[in-house]
């Protein structure tokens, strides 16, 4: 399990954020008093998983930078501003074997990744998604050409991907090459789809804490959600 490595996705602009991602990449975007990709490597490093692989993209040079002077000696991947996700994990295909978990680099979620891999391994799938339930606080109608409801769901469970998944090292030897050079999520979205048909795909169900900064909301639920997280885990260890 030690050998397992983590490719970190670092590449995207962060349009959505606006001012913030002109001067820094996303990764380093502030949560409480340090950037959440300091909370995601410490998270993994409690784990005893230490072995990264950044693929790189947007403002590399300042990302490099700073994992530097944390010390971290990960594998840098720097293939561009304008590669999608699918070929930046692609390009560095040759760094990993057997499996290897991927992740977000404007994600942050606390995964028992040893449990995580060992059902990926027992499901014989070639990707694992890990997804969170969600409500809907609206209700969702359903109509027929005609416009005759067929049907109302009250606020229903939904089941969305996370941003973490495992994806085996042949994964490339079983979608097509045309996938590969798509443009940015596109890519990894019809391999998903082109796994599923093929039923290679297995979902891992997480119900603890995870945070993402896509948007200026998000960033500020994130910040009032891991500002109350650590105050009461810091309260329960006193």
């Amino acid at each position: 399990m030690k050998n397992t490595r983590i490719i970190i996705l670092c590449g995207g602009r962060g349009k959505r954020l606006g001012n913030i991602t002109k001067q820094i990449p996303k990764p380093l975007v502030k949560l409480g008093n340090k950037p959440i990709l300091d909370h995601k490597l410490e998270y993994y490093n409690s784990q005893n998983f230490s072995d990264f692989i950044f693929c790189l993209g947007y403002k590399a040079e300042i990302l490099i930078r700073h994992l530097k002077r944390l010390g971290i000696n990960g594998q840098f991947s720097d293939t561009g501003e304008n590669t999608g996700m699918l070929k930046r994990i692609y390009c560095v295909r040759e760094s990993f074997s057997d499996q290897v978990i991927i992740s977000y680099g404007d994600t942050y979620a606390e995964i028992d990744f040893k449990d995580l891999i060992d059902k990926h391994v027992k499901s014989k799938a070639k990707l694992t998604l890990v997804a969170a339930s969600i409500e809907n606080p609206f209700g969702l109608i359903e109509w027929d050409k005609t416009n005759k409801v067929i049907g109302f769901k009250e606020k229903p469970i939904l089941n969305h991907y996370i941003g973490y998944a495992v994806m085996d090292s042949n994964i490339f030897e079983c979608i097509p090459n045309v996938m590969i050079d798509l443009p940015d999520g596109q890519g990894i979205v019809k391999t998903i789809h082109y796994l599923i048909n093929m039923g290679l795909v297995n979902a891992y169900m997480f119900d603890g804490l995870q945070l993402t900064v896509n948007t200026n909301e998000e960033l500020e639920y994130a910040n009032n959600e891991i500002g109350k997280y650590y105050t009461y885990r810091e309260s329960n260890e006193e």
